[in-house]
């Protein structure tokens, strides 16, 4: 009798080991499973919250571009702005107005050869010039 019973002690070890296995096995895959449905969507995720944090930065850039134009045609909406910038621009002025424009002298970028007849009159020029 002693033989039937390790022979029933080995086959209720072995069922044990079997039970266990099994029970192994299916922890196993449900970590497995659960990493495929919860870290493969975490990282899709953190991913987009980088790029959402990406576009709202952009956005707070281009509403302050927005404001700032805002200003600029408010300015540009303002006649004595249109007049400022057509006197700087474009020389325009209001009528009965005179326009001067003041040239540079005639002599002035002209570079002289160090050569005769030049040498002689090149101090003449430069005194003339102003510089």
């Amino acid at each position: 009798m002693t033989s039937r019973t390790e022979a029933e002690a080995a086959a209720e070890a072995a069922h044990r080991r079997s039970v266990y296995s099994r029970r192994a096995a299916m922890v196993l895959t449900i970590v497995v499973v659960t990493v495929l449905f919860v870290a493969l969507p975490m990282r899709s995720y953190l991913r987009q919250q980088g790029d959402l944090d990406a576009a709202r930065s952009e956005l707070r850039r281009i509403e302050q571009d927005n404001d700032r134009l805002d200003a600029r045609k408010q300015d540009l909406s303002s006649p004595d702005e249109v007049a400022r910038i057509a006197r700087r621009d474009y020389g325009l002025v209001h009528v009965g107005d005179e326009s001067y424009s003041v040239l540079p002298p005639s002599t002035a970028g002209i570079v002289l050869p160090r050569a005769w007849p030049f040498d002689q009159i090149q101090s003449a020029v430069r005194a003339a010039s102003g510089g």
